[in-house]
């Protein structure tokens, strides 16, 4: 880690901040709560405090997470060497992967929360900002984009999942694991940054709205038909490598054709979906030929948010999610 290093903490709320309940109402702590200490941070780190939400991290909305974008795109416009945001875990995920849509970085940005809040024994927040802070202060680690930080883990913010509801150790990425670690304050990168940036080509206030189906036994077309009507665009969790039943399909179907962008993901957190092996109703091969669009390996939640920020700039859909060209047939 470089020396002298300035690094902006933006608290956004979230279990991390949060005070004990009174009756009904929960506060969320500021930012000067949070704040390490100067023998509790990375040597040689100063720490910039900046407020910017105090929401649990449930409660977020598409505006929401444009207006954490602008702070983290702020606090890099005035020249902070990194930037670490503090964050509910619900949603944590989510929002890491809108950073790495809307803010172009030349400076690695981190966003780490808690499992246990600061009234509880064995609080996991102040070690997570620490590793934050350590990580965001290495400048190694801006070509990765905005990452997650948590439990002394690193994680790219296309591939990072909440794994479990309760536990600690809470986030994983399945499909790779964690690209490096934070170990006495110092970053140990273990694999290279993504080869693809998912930074959006144009980035704007979000605009449309963009509906989020699962599918599952029994789930049919009624599922999409009022979400439709409510929507701009609508994305679906798939079932296996791209799948959902003939009902749920042919109704995908008759949205696309009513000019309203389909894009397919999988429920599984790993693998790829699928383009010439399965046919029939419902099938790849039927959503492929009819328009849709399959979004590779990115989980339903980040698709959709791929797609409501990028509509709501005026990028195509089809340049959201290239189309591949499918496999030679067995």
């Amino acid at each position: 880690m470089a020396a002298g290093r300035s690094v902006a903490l933006i608290a956004a709320g979230g279990t991390i901040a949060v005070t004990p309940p009174s009756g009904d109402v929960q506060e969320h702590r500021g930012v000067a709560d949070l704040t390490p200490p100067p023998g509790d941070r990375p040597a040689g780190v100063e720490v910039v405090p900046r407020d910017a939400l105090g929401l649990s991290s449930r409660r977020m909305t598409a505006d929401d997470l444009w207006t954490l974008a602008s702070a983290v795109d702020d606090e890099i416009a005035a020249g902070r060497d990194g930037v670490v945001v503090t964050h509910g875990t619900d949603t944590l995920e989510e929002t890491a992967y809108t950073l790495s849509l809307l803010v172009d970085t030349t400076v690695p940005v981190a966003i780490t929360g808690a499992m246990r809040s600061p009234h509880h024994s064995g609080p996991d927040g102040p070690a997570n900002i620490r590793a934050a802070l350590a990580a965001a202060a290495d400048p190694a680690l801006a070509p990765y984009g905005p990452v997650v930080v948590f439990q002394d883990e690193v994680h790219v913010a296309g591939l990072v999942t909440k794994t479990h509801s309760a536990r600690v150790a809470a986030f994983g990425s399945p499909a790779a694991g964690p690209v490096g670690f934070v170990a006495e304050d110092r970053l140990e990168l273990l694999l290279g940054p993504p080869p693809v940036t998912a930074l959006l080509p144009r980035r704007a206030a979000p605009s449309v709205q963009v509906g989020l189906v699962y599918a599952a036994t029994g789930i049919d077309g009624s599922a999409v038909e009022t979400l439709s009507s409510d929507s701009d665009a609508v994305v679906v969790g798939a079932l296996g490598a791209g799948h959902v039943s003939p009902s749920l399909g042919a109704a995908l179907v008759e949205c696309a054709e009513a000019g309203k962008p389909v894009v397919i993901t999988s429920r599984c957190p790993d693998g790829a979906l699928l383009t010439n092996t399965y046919g029939g109703a419902g099938s790849e091969q039927e959503l492929r030929r009819a328009g849709l669009h399959f979004a590779g390996t990115l989980s339903a939640p980040k698709a959709r948010l791929r797609l409501l920020f990028g509509l709501s700039a005026g990028v195509p859909v089809g340049e959201l999610f290239p189309t591949r060209r499918p496999a030679p047939a067995h």
